[in-house]
């Protein structure tokens, strides 16, 4: 839908101050529009899954429709916002609410690169890292004997560097060259998606907790400025703006801001207290660890 003065509902009004310089400026959409859209977006895109599941059990079989409903998912989800948001035309949540997607300082309608670069953050980019973190953490579990499995690899990889040394000096051919670059760049990358795997199980955690503040930060600053409620729109630069009947008064959500901004400088807090107590910890241990050494080697003397 254009945003100029040929559309949009009221245009004929005289005197109306909602036109600037011959583009019709639309207020922000608010918080409560934008949330009833997105709930009605996710549940059509779950339509459209349910969809594509029950077509790919009839023609592969119930067994292979549950290996692959995590892709039969992003498929859904993907068909509905490329049908949609990636066509340049309103979501069916969209248009429910009476809003459109613009972006930039003049509130244009977002370009192809946008709303590409959207559609990834809101479908694909969620299945990749679920997907890279699922495959490290079932290898993660099949990693028993760590230890052995690096010096097994280490000395694997002591003998090939020597092999490929031999190789260096006793030919000087331009091939046998670029291989032993290649197999050295392979274990090396190996070697860390390794480690990687093996700290793994530590590191989700953590990484699961920072999700959750950036989420609801994300939340508080939408609960604030009625901007971006999801990361796929602020990372994109996709807004919206309201284009139905005007209200005398429109609900805003920035009480709850407040209260997420009250939750994230609690947990922050918690945060330091743990990080404080354990660093606390470690240094008693220590301390604890010294002086029973030197009381030991007083025996001994």
């Amino acid at each position: 839908m254009m945003l100029n003065g040929d559309s949009g509902p009221g245009q004929d009004e005289p005197g109306s101050s909602g036109f600037h310089g011959g583009i019709r400026q639309f207020p922000l959409a608010a918080q409560p529009e934008v949330m009833r859209a997105a709930e009605k977006d996710d549940q059509y895109a779950s339509f459209i899954h349910e969809a594509c599941r029950d077509a790919f059990r009839h023609l592969f079989g119930t067994r292979i429709a549950l290996a692959y409903q995590k892709e039969m998912k992003l498929l859904g989800q993907m068909l509905y916002y490329v049908l949609t948001t990636g066509s340049g035309q309103q979501t069916l949540g969209e248009e429910y609410c009476d809003i459109i997607q613009v972006s930039g300082p003049y509130g244009l309608s977002p370009t192809p690169a946008r709303r590409a670069l959207f559609i990834l953050y809101q479908t694909a980019v969620p299945y990749i890292v679920e997907r890279i973190s699922t495959r490290a953490a079932t290898q993660a579990v099949t990693f028993d004997e760590s230890d052995e499995f690096f010096g097994g690899s280490s000395r694997e990889s002591g003998s090939h560097d020597q092999s490929l040394s031999m190789i260096d000096l006793s030919s000087s051919s331009q091939l046998e060259t670029s291989a032993s670059v290649v197999s050295r760049l392979k274990d090396r990358v190996k070697r860390f998606w390794h480690r990687a795997i093996q700290r793994w199980p530590v590191v989700l955690p953590v990484a699961r907790e920072v999700l959750q503040l950036v989420l609801r930060a994300n939340l508080m600053l939408f609960y604030f400025e009625g901007l971006y409620y999801h990361i796929s729109k602020r990372a994109s630069g996709i807004r919206y703006v309201f284009i139905g009947k005007q209200l005398n008064q429109r609900p805003r959500y920035q009480i709850l801001g407040v209260f997420l901004l009250v939750q994230l400088c609690i947990l922050a807090a918690e945060g330091l207290r743990r990080s404080n107590l354990s660093s606390i910890a470690s240094s008693v241990q220590q301390a604890s660890i010294g002086s029973y050494q030197t009381s030991g080697e007083g025996y001994l003397f």
